[in-house]
């Protein structure tokens, strides 16, 4: 199903915007419950992403024009600024600019021009925003232990994993936890919200 029109009016905004707030939600509910082991803080956006999926599923096939990915993107990474780190949130607004010019050139017109810019846009999120704690060697931590809330035992723990093949894993995980959340969610979709008629 393709629009006739591909600018976004006043009510595709109200729509993004609900479904943005849904995604927020999910993702500090499940980011903080993640948080709750080594694994699950290290491995964070993989595993937002997964369930956040279902909120960008829902906004994109509901709105399908220019600009969803875009701005429910820039909206989702905005906690990032929590953890003090500016340079990461501001690459990851650019990797989901990438990902919204894919799902413009492919029109949001099916599933897969969906999907696949959804998991292109989680795997540079993760990319880009883990990239300057990467870099740092875990400098970033240390100078934001503090903030973090990081006791010395949990900073020690922390510093072990920025390793480049954990930075690699981290990204491969997002690809597969973002697909495997986008496909189930548009499966949810079509059983569901289709026939609502709410897609």
């Amino acid at each position: 199903m393709e629009t006739k029109t591909n600018k976004l009016d006043a009510r595709d905004f109200i729509f993004i915007g609900i479904f943005a707030a849904v995604a927020l939600l999910i993702f500090f509910i499940t980011g903080a419950l993640a948080a709750l082991t080594l694994f699950g803080t290290i491995a964070n956006i993989p595993i937002t992403l997964f369930f956040v999926s279902i909120a960008f599923m829902l906004a994109a096939s509901k709105v399908r024009k220019t600009g969803v990915f875009f701005i429910m993107g820039i909206i989702i990474v905005l906690p990032g600024f929590m953890a003090a780190n500016g340079i990461g949130v501001g690459l990851s607004i650019i990797g989901w600019f990438i990902a919204e010019t894919l799902a413009s050139m492919m029109k949001y017109k099916d599933k897969k021009a969906i999907i696949l810019p959804y998991v292109l846009g989680s795997a540079l999120q993760t990319a880009l925003f883990t990239l300057p704690m990467y870099l740092s060697h875990g400098e970033y931590l240390i100078q934001r232990q503090e903030i973090l809330h990081l006791t010395d035992e949990a900073l020690a723990q922390y510093l072990q994993f920025f390793s480049w093949p954990v930075y690699g894993s981290m990204i491969a995980l997002t690809v597969i936890t973002s697909f495997a959340g986008a496909w189930i969610s548009m499966r949810i979709l079509k059983k569901h919200f289709e026939k609502a008629g709410m897609v």
